[in-house]
């Protein structure tokens, strides 16, 4: 992945001098923009990342893309670079009323390689034929665009006939506009298909062999069998098919808001190269059987924001290479064994937002490689069954929205030892007592707003590894003591906008946590919360990017995991909020504990746990006021400060000592001469000492001075 990212810093820094000598010898229309771009900053990039999962919003920030699907930026430079340039000589036109879309073609430069057309506001209908485009002959890059016109009637259409095919093409997108092939051409392509020669076959895992799938045209009623040359004569007469089976080179097809209203396995047959299909924002209703069977090596299949009712297991057969599949924003109100053929190389499946009511045993056994899986729809509640997601060994992240559930059970998560993200949402009520014992590897758990009224004392026990637990926005009055002692590991704990009016003493004695909200709960402010910290609980988490250096390793250093950073920020607005007694209403909770209720036991700051934190208030008293610690240059400012002034009274007070033993023998007053040598010894050493000396040392000299003056109150 760095040296993808290396190569594209690179490049993008030397595009500015090729653009000039480019542009400057190139004669482009004035209704156009001709220039050098890299590939990574068109359209069709975005497209080929268009189908990863996306993050979810909620509490917890952490919550980003899969790692699974962070890796696949650099498989997407590979694949852009092993199929031709990245730098590539670009035309934007903009077609208005005037322009004569074949002419506009024609004063084009003939050496360009990405061309993108967009339909002017109200500019008539416009027609492109791809016979036009023949005369590009490096193109590799076409986007037809119509115009966005957004509850109002369509003034005007942007159609693209498809008359010829064009070989070289790698990345096709087509976005509003209406597709048509010629008669002729469809009656060219139908003569080279000779269907006598074509047979499919598709094992199903309950029989025992193999047999042939009649060709079947669905209706909205019944099922209707069409012999082939019926089926044939009405391609050749109504015409309305697109067909793409001469574009053998396509990487990405992408056909997006063209009212398509059916596929057929025409459209795509000998697309063997084809890794990215997207047919989003469509009104197709049903997937023939071997729709893509043509589409041996695709990647990625999006069928998102359509009218599909159903799914079944020939549907999609033959897709052994697919990574990605996106079935979001459709009608499907079922999933069952007989939805999905063998996909062996599957990481992410998108069912959200599809009326799905029931999932029904075994339905995943043939997605065992599937890293993530989103179910469920706001529109209706999702309902599990024994064994519905039993299968998924591989799962590591898995999202079930709406789900309907009285009481969450252990062997609703059977078949997933490798789960290390799970998010729900729904009307789950209760939390069993060893309701995640079968995933015991998460480390996020998100329940938000899922109506939870009652969680088992021993409801997280065996989640050692949990790092974030989210159960914001539910019904939650109490909580058990010792509910949260098996999260060992925890660092972020949610528990806001819950109906909590105090919780067990101690409860959080036994985590760590850097975040704990727990505003937004209508509290009963007492002295029994003294143990919160407002350090951790009146803190948010925020996300910001992390500047790389190239200067020194070129960015190999600069990882996906340096990209960001997160830190936890004392925010005083999200403190908890008292709501009873009526005296304390809307006060913040630290407040009314240490100004009104003055709790003895309320200690704000953070205590350090070390080896000395069990020491006595007495001793740790002792060891700021008069012992000194080994060595001077360990000390923090205050203590050397500390420091210099009891140094300072001890040397000003040990001159008038001395001044008066001195005083003292010369009046004979002083008669043990080993007594004056010890008092000039240790004056002495003090003064070698000065800079610098051992805790012993020190020790010892302030014993002995304060026996003989008597100034330890002064000190």
């Amino acid at each position: 992945m760095f040296k993808y990212a290396v190569l594209v810093c690179v490049v993008l820094n030397s595009i500015t001098g090729i653009f000039g000598l480019w542009d400057q010898e190139t004669d482009c229309p004035l209704i156009c923009t001709c220039h050098l771009e890299h590939l990574t900053e068109t359209a069709i990039y975005r497209f080929m990342q268009k189908t990863k999962e996306k993050p979810v919003p909620g509490e917890i920030g952490n919550i980003e893309n899969n790692e699974i699907l962070n890796e696949d930026i650099a498989d997407t430079f590979e694949i852009l670079e092993e199929h031709g340039p990245t730098i590539i000589r670009s035309a934007i036109c903009i077609l208005q009323t005037e322009t004569d879309p074949l002419q506009l073609l024609e004063t084009l430069p003939k050496n360009i390689e990405s061309l993108t057309i967009i339909q002017g506001y109200e500019s008539g209908n416009k027609t492109i034929r791809t016979s036009s485009l023949r005369r590009f002959e490096n193109l590799i890059t076409v986007e037809l665009i119509g115009a966005n016109l957004q509850n109002q009637p369509l003034m005007s259409h942007l159609i693209c006939e498809i008359d010829v095919a064009i070989p070289d093409l790698k990345y096709l997108n087509l976005e509003r506009i209406l597709i048509r092939n010629s008669k002729e051409y469809i009656t060219e392509i139908l003569k080279l298909v000779n269907m006598e020669n074509v047979t499919f076959e598709f094992s199903q895992k309950f029989e025992n062999a193999p047999h042939e799938i009649t060709l079947v045209q669905k209706s909205s009623n019944d099922e209707v069998v069409v012999p082939y040359e019926v089926f044939k004569k009405e391609r050749e007469e109504n015409g309305e098919m697109p067909l793409f089976i001469g574009f053998k080179k396509l990487l990405l097809l992408r056909i997006s808001n063209c009212n398509m209203r059916n596929i057929n396995w025409e459209m795509f047959d000998g697309l063997h190269e084809l890794l990215y299909l997207i047919l989003e924002k469509n009104s197709l209703k049903f997937i023939p059987p071997f729709a893509f069977y043509g589409t041996p090596n695709l990647k990625t299949l999006s069928l998102a924001h359509n009218n599909l009712l159903d799914i079944q297991i020939t549907d999609l057969a033959g897709l052994l290479q697919l990574e990605y599949v996106d079935f979001s924003f459709n009608n499907f109100t079922q999933l069952s064994e007989l939805s999905f053929p063998p996909f062996p190389k599957l990481k992410l499946a998108n069912f959200a937002n599809n009326p799905i009511s029931v999932i029904f045993s075994n339905t995943f056994e043939v997605m065992n490689t599937t890293n993530s899986l989103i179910i469920g729809s706001d529109a209706i509640p999702l309902t599990l069954v024994t064994n519905s997601l039993l299968g998924l060994e591989q799962l590591r992240k898995l999202t079930l929205n709406n789900l309907k559930m009285e009481l969450l059970k252990r062997d609703l998560f059977t078949g997933m030892p490798n789960l290390d993200e799970l998010i729900l949402t729904g009307n789950i009520t209760r939390i069993q007592y060893d309701a995640f014992l079968e995933v015991k590897q998460i480390k996020t758990l998100v329940l938000s707003n899922c109506q939870i009224v009652n969680i088992s004392m021993d409801g997280f026990i065996g989640l050692n590894k949990l790092l974030y637990l989210d159960l914001s926005k539910n019904l939650l009055e109490y909580v058990p003591p010792g509910t949260f002692d098996h999260l060992t590991n925890i660092k972020e704990l949610y528990l806001n906008g819950n109906k909590f009016k105090e919780l067990p003493k101690e409860i959080f004695s036994k985590i760590l946590p850097k975040l704990l909200r727990l505003n937004d709960n209508p509290w009963h402010c007492s002295c029994e919360m003294s143990d919160w910290k407002p350090m951790i609980v009146n803190k948010i988490k925020q996300k910001s990017a992390q500047p790389c250096d190239y200067s020194n390793d070129k960015g190999i250093s600069c990882g996906k995991d340096s990209r960001f950073s997160h830190k936890y920020v004392y925010e005083n607005r999200i403190a908890p909020k008292c709501s009873e007694p009526e005296q304390f209403v809307n006060w913040n909770v630290f407040h009314a504990m240490r100004r009104i209720l003055k709790c003895a036991d309320y200690k704000p700051k953070l205590r350090k746990h070390n080896k000395h934190a069990d020491a006595s208030q007495k001793s740790s008293e002792i060891t700021i006021t008069t012992a000194l610690p080994e060595s001077y240059h360990n000390l923090t400012k205050l203590e050397k400060l500390k420091y210099k002034m009891i140094k300072r009274k001890l040397m000003k007070k040990k001159r008038k000592l001395k001044m008066q033993k001195l005083h003292d023998m010369d009046n004979g007053n002083i008669t043990n001469e080993n007594e004056s040598n010890s008092l000039e010894t240790k004056h002495d050493s003090h003064r070698s000492n000065k800079h610098g000396v051992k805790h012993r040392k020190i020790k010892k000299r302030l014993r002995k001075i304060k026996q003989k003056t008597d100034i330890s109150n002064e000190i």
